[in-house]
């Protein structure tokens, strides 16, 4: 084999690689029980801060499966990152 047929196999089987274990990835999401908490109250409620900075969108968590069994991955009301919050019982 020639050295670039050896270099384009390589190549080759380390991106069939990195496709299979993002697709396994993305597979194992946990969901937890129960929901975000509303953001429309009945009531309207005014928030101090108008427009979301970079710095400040920087999400805390990524899904359920980083807070704990009794926390939701959410944007509360009035805020500008998703963070864990208690989740709402139906």
């Amino acid at each position: 084999m020639t050295s670039t047929l050896t270099h384009t196999l390589i190549l080759l089987a380390v991106f069939i690689s990195l496709i299979y274990a993002g697709s396994k990835q993305s597979q194992d999401v946990i969901v937890h029980e129960g929901q975000c908490p509303t953001r429309n109250p009945l009531i309207h409620i005014h928030c101090r801060r108008r427009v979301c900075r970079p710095e400040d969108m920087i999400p805390l968590c990524k899904s359920d499966g980083d807070c704990s069994s009794v926390q939701k991955c959410c944007r509360p009301m009035c805020s500008c990152r998703t963070r864990c919050v208690d989740a709402v019982k139906n």
